[in-house]
């Protein structure tokens, strides 16, 4: 067995090289549900692992959890998964918690990555908490019995898929998982902040203090400017800043018991300067005052106000404070629940394009979503082997010919994308949906 610890590499990449690595996002499960396949059993892990291996993916990130937890926790206020419910989007999961008896899938995925000299970072969604009864099995007990650190929108709703970051008790709760997992073992962490965007909203706890300190109520703000939020929407931003700086410090205080580094890497949308921070995330903040490590993108369109994507934009900011910037290739229309054949709905030249740009702004590693399922597809391996190497991939998005999809169409975005987005600052436009 190999004892030595991979180390996952922090530091960006020289601009001339051709090689990138290629980080696959992991959830083991979810090919077994969405294609209706039977889990035979712990060595499921293993295959996983393998696959990743066998396809050139020699960098895996973990799933971890998002409202509950995906491995073996000692911690008094975290939830299993499945553990209360088998019950996840009207699916009977019961699969995994048959794996779970046996076997902390985390434990398992850390030793084999350790064999094969593979780093393997833990990923955690930081406010995705589901909360209804047809996803019971992932929706954790803090969760569904604090109703009043759920987060309310600009109209007042409640909203329980989310928890509300002003309060020290949500904080504490995502802290004390993410330190768990630190201590499990892990390569870095990724927080991943595409769940569930906006990560603050308009809770009391958000909103009273702002009133008192400016005199002005958010939830009147009643614009399509911009700027006219800009004050509300960095006074949300400045909330999380203030979580990430507890959580670099207690992550490094546990650096120096362990004996080793744990670098702290985002996942967040890819998306423009401004809507950043009116989702809470001031990654410039983050950068230059080294709460993080580095950045992983996702394209993922959330707001109709700016739909675009600004990969420059993100790798200009990682590098500026030399912290990495990873790229991202999502798995909308490179897979389709259901079928491991390709009807037509994949294309090699897009997503060759894609990877394309994102090496053109300067990305030092490319990310694949669901790659548990995509190296189990035959029909993707010609593409994503290559999709590491710049020169070819260039090669490729320019001599293969450009598919008849419509010009909206959403090949490798983020596996939620939902056009024109869901999200925008007018709310006569989006209701609850409002920035």
């Amino acid at each position: 067995m190999n004892s030595m610890k991979p180390k996952f590499n922090t530091t960006p990449t020289d601009s001339q090289i051709q090689h990138h690595p290629v980080i696959g996002i992991s959830e083991w499960m979810c090919y077994y549900t969405n294609y209706n396949k039977p889990c035979s059993g712990p060595e499921v892990i293993d295959q996983c692992i393998d696959l990743h291996q066998h396809w050139g993916i020699n960098h895996i990130v973990w799933n971890c959890g998002r409202s509950v937890v995906d491995y073996w926790s000692d911690l008094p206020n975290a939830t299993m998964q499945c553990v209360d419910s088998h019950l996840v989007g009207g699916q009977d999961w019961s699969f995994v918690t048959k794996i779970m008896e046996k076997i902390c899938p985390l434990r398992q995925a850390i030793s084999l990555c350790r064999d094969r000299n593979m780093p393997i970072l833990g990923r955690l969604g930081m406010n995705r908490h589901y909360g209804s009864a047809d996803y019971a099995g992932v929706t954790s007990r803090f969760a569904y019995d604090n109703l009043h650190l759920h987060e309310q929108t600009k109209l007042g709703n409640p909203v329980p898929h989310r928890l509300c970051y002003a309060t020290e008790e949500v904080q504490q709760e995502r802290i004390d998982i993410l330190l768990e997992i630190q201590r499990i073992g892990v390569d870095g962490l990724v927080l991943d902040f595409c769940r569930q965007i906006p990560i603050l909203m308009y809770h009391p706890a958000l909103v009273d203090p702002f009133i008192a300190k400016h005199s002005a109520d958010p939830r009147k703000i009643q614009s399509r400017n911009p700027d006219d939020f800009q004050q509300w929407f960095q006074y949300r931003a400045d909330v999380l800043t203030g979580f990430m700086q507890k959580l670099r410090q207690a992550v490094q205080e546990q650096e120096k018991m362990l004996g080793y580094a744990c670098p702290i890497i985002t996942r967040v949308p890819d998306n423009a300067p401004w809507l950043m921070i009116a989702f809470g995330l001031d990654i410039e903040r983050w950068c230059a005052k080294d709460l993080i490590d580095g950045l992983m993108l996702s394209p993922f369109p959330l707001c109709r106000d700016d739909p675009g994507h600004y990969h420059a934009y993100h790798v200009e900011v990682a590098h500026r404070h030399n912290k990495i910037c990873i790229g991202g290739i999502g798995s909308k229309k490179l897979i389709e629940s259901g079928t491991q054949q390709n009807t037509g709905f994949f294309d090699p030249q897009p997503v060759y394009n894609w990877a394309k740009k994102q090496y053109q702004a300067g990305v030092d590693a490319i990310s694949l979503y669901q790659s548990e399922t995509l190296v189990r597809m035959d029909y993707l391996k010609e593409t994503l082997t290559a999709i590491g190497d710049q020169k070819l991939v260039a090669q490729r998005a320019k001599s293969m010919p450009e598919p008849d999809f419509p010009s909206d169409y959403t090949i490798c975005m983020d596996w939620h994308t939902n056009v024109p987005g869901q999200h925008s600052i007018d709310v006569s436009q989006v209701g609850d949906g409002a920035l």
